[in-house]
């Protein structure tokens, strides 16, 4: 090796590895502990519902199929290698956008770690509770922090945050779990840069390679640390070396003072929103502010004129813009990432579900002819990077009715209440057969997580889970095209 690169220091991830050494569950603030079993019930929740709307497609099976030492368990499916399962977990907990938000970093937190977590756990075999939380609350910590530390938004980089910070925040937590020792983190993270990937012509283009993105960084966070134990070095500062992400990645938009500021004090997994829709973040102001006219107006909406809708710049460009997938959504991606759908959706019935995903695509003709009515434009008082505001007119025979919305339903200060995230996860659990008893029972189980034990049991009850309802091509169950 070569001197100077034996010497290298990396602050951010250095300071995270040695937090990870030190790191303990009851030291944890109380607060933070429920926000990271409150994030595992609503991950899961989305992970047994993903399975069940989509099925195990044929081109994951075709990963399971190549074989490999079983040690780690897929939501409703077989014990498979752990990059397997971490790959199929990861795509199954992203798949219906019903996972969570950190608005500040703009990415999904939970969706690589958390798989990368649950793939290390089966792995090792047994594993108590609090050290499986710790490795969740240090892997969400650090692809968030990765993510506040640039300023470089979705439009100017191109990538998908979650997928390509999420690929050190899901090693960080597998090495938790399986071997954190600093030579061997130190290692993971440089073979991690080698892995990082996640772009956003995925979302553009409405290919299903969006929502593998997360689970391919699971994988790939899983597959570093294994070789780093084996022995492979990795580069010393991947992210702010000559060639690191800072520059090659990010454009040089990367400070990591931000990414430091108060480790271990203030925890950016207490700023997660958790979502009540399964489409795009950015289309929920909408969805919000449409829902609130839709209770004051009722069916008169169905004699409006025309809507205005003004969205941030960056909303605009991802889930705004008028193409023809948008306006008139074939597929489940297509709707997901489209402001004028989700909002017409809203206006029209009064809700946006798992359903609507399948029963609104393509669009019936009510939905359809709200969204001819519907301009988006961008509000040029936005925020660059602003997630939560957006302002809906509506113009009729009843007059002209303004709502504005500043943080959409889920975020942290508009917060989903204990009860409103126990019943998304009761309705998700229902896509796979349960009845809400048993979903309350597995509630109250994944809830209390950080005191078990041993997790291999509620691991196992899982691998049950997704697959307990027949294909049927009215509710979408199995059906991977729907």
């Amino acid at each position: 090796m070569h001197a100077t690169a034996a010497a290298a220091t990396e602050p951010v991830l250095d300071s995270f590895s040695k937090w990870s050494r030190r790191m303990r569950w009851d030291n944890v603030p109380d607060a933070i502990r429920a926000m990271v079993t409150r994030e595992l019930l609503d991950y899961l929740g989305g992970a047994i519902a993903g399975r069940s709307i989509v099925g195990m497609p044929a081109w994951l099976q075709v990963l399971i199929d190549l074989g490999g030492r079983p040690e780690a368990q897929v939501v409703g499916g077989a014990s498979v290698p752990p990059q397997v399962a971490a790959l199929c977990n990861g795509y199954f907990g992203h798949v219906l956008e019903f996972d969570d938000t950190h608005d500040g970093a703009t990415l999904h937190a939970g969706s690589a770690p958390i798989p990368a977590a649950l793939a290390a756990a089966g792995r090792r075999g047994s594993l108590a509770g609090s050290r499986f939380c710790e490795a969740v609350l240090l892997g969400i910590e650090l692809t968030c922090r990765l993510g506040v530390a640039t300023r470089l938004n979705l439009i100017e980089g191109g990538w998908i945050y979650g997928a390509l910070f999420g690929h050190f925040g899901a090693a960080l937590a597998a090495a938790h779990i399986l071997d954190n020792r600093p030579e061997v983190l130190k290692n993971a993270f440089g073979i991690t840069y080698c892995f990082a990937c996640g772009n956003h012509q995925s979302t553009r283009e409405g290919a299903p390679t969006k929502h593998l993105q997360p689970g391919i960084a699971a994988g790939n966070g899983i597959l570093a640390v294994l070789m780093a134990g084996g022995g492979l070095e990795g580069v010393k500062q991947p992210l702010t070396g000559e060639d690191g992400l800072s520059r090659v990645y990010l454009r040089g938009a990367f400070k990591p003072e931000r990414a430091l500021a108060d480790l271990g004090v203030r925890y950016e997994t207490d700023r997660l929103s958790f979502k009540p829709y399964p489409t795009c973040r950015f289309t929920h102001p909408a969805i919000s502010a449409a829902l609130k006219l839709h209770s004051a107006l009722g069916a008169a909406l169905a004699g409006a004129e025309r809507f205005e809708l003004l969205v941030g710049p960056q909303a605009h460009d991802i889930v705004g813009r008028p193409v023809p997938e948008r306006l008139n959504p074939v597929t489940r991606m297509g709707a997901q990432f489209s402001v004028q759908w989700a909002a017409a959706v809203a206006l029209m019935h009064g809700e946006v579900t798992p359903r609507q995903l399948v029963e609104e695509i393509p669009p019936t003709e009510p939905v359809r002819s709200c969204i001819a009515r519907i301009e988006c434009k961008v509000d040029p008082a936005a925020e660059d990077r602003d997630i939560g505001g957006c302002i809906l007119r509506a113009h009729g025979r009843f007059g002209n009715r303004e709502v504005k919305e500043t943080n959409a339903r889920g975020h942290p200060d508009n917060p989903l209440s204990d009860e409103e995230l126990l019943a998304k996860f009761r309705a998700n659990a229902s896509l796979a057969g349960l009845s809400a008893d048993a979903a309350s029972v597995l509630a109250a189980a994944i809830l209390g997580i950080d005191a078990m034990p041993d997790i291999s049991p509620l691991l196992s009850r899982l691998s049950d889970l997704g697959t307990g309802r027949p294909v049927n091509c009215k509710t979408g169950f199995g059906r991977p095209d729907c």
